[in-house]
């Protein structure tokens, strides 16, 4: 919430270009990695894990996407062979607006959890939990400056943040209101992004969101 707030005060100004990326080896040590290795379960990296990163994206630079371009591999590990589609993807976004976005879904890497946020806006930069901003006397651009915020370095969805999420989503329904920052037609969004994405990796191509009926 720390990470919205500065944008939507100012502090760190308009966000021109944003990047968030997830990273999480799931291999055969992983509870999902029996099914998430078969294409009709898992789809793609994507849309099996890298989709949480997209939806942050979207969340945090607003507005339309207009054309999406990614591209795909895979690791050489044997951990990763029995995956049916490419474990590995990096998707470009461009808005409407003009501004730019990335998204990397990395789930066959040999590393720690790492879900990394940058966000470079006209007047500051928020980079995981650090931020700068030329709107707050007394800080520079020339260092970083900590934000009292938990990061989340697990893959163990016990560390994240679903039990207020769910309570949200139960209150949305007793007050028949939307949920949120997560109603149905945000989903939709983003499953129309990484539809697109995995269309231009497949096609060799951009992609226009338009063409996601």
């Amino acid at each position: 919430m720390a990470i919205r707030a500065a944008i939507s005060n100012g502090t760190i100004g308009q966000v021109y270009y944003g990047e968030v990326d997830y990273l999480h080896g799931i291999g055969p040590w992983y509870g999902q990695y029996a099914w998430n290795i078969k294409k009709a379960m898992g789809g793609s990296s994507l849309l099996t894990a890298g989709c949480h990163a997209m939806d942050l994206l979207l969340d945090y630079m607003g507005g339309e996407v207009e054309e999406v371009m990614s591209y795909q591999t895979s690791s050489q590990s044997k951990y990763f062979k029995p995956y049916e589609y490419p474990t590995t993807s990096v998707s470009i976004l461009k808005f409407k607006d003009g501004r730019i976005g990335k998204v990397a879904s990395v789930t066959d890497c040999l590393q720690p959890y790492y879900f990394h946020m940058h966000l470079v806006g006209s007047n500051g930069s928020v980079l995981d939990d650090k931020f700068t901003s030329l709107k707050w006397a007394g800080l520079g651009k020339d260092r970083w400056s900590m934000l009292g915020v938990p990061v989340v370095d697990s893959g163990d969805v016990s560390d994240h943040p679903y039990q207020p999420q769910f309570q949200a989503f139960v209150d949305a329904l007793k007050a028949k209101k939307p949920t949120p920052l997560t109603d149905f037609a945000t989903a939709f969004e983003t499953h129309r992004v990484v539809f697109a994405a995995d269309c231009s990796a497949a096609e060799g191509r951009p992609v226009k969101i338009a063409e996601m009926k």
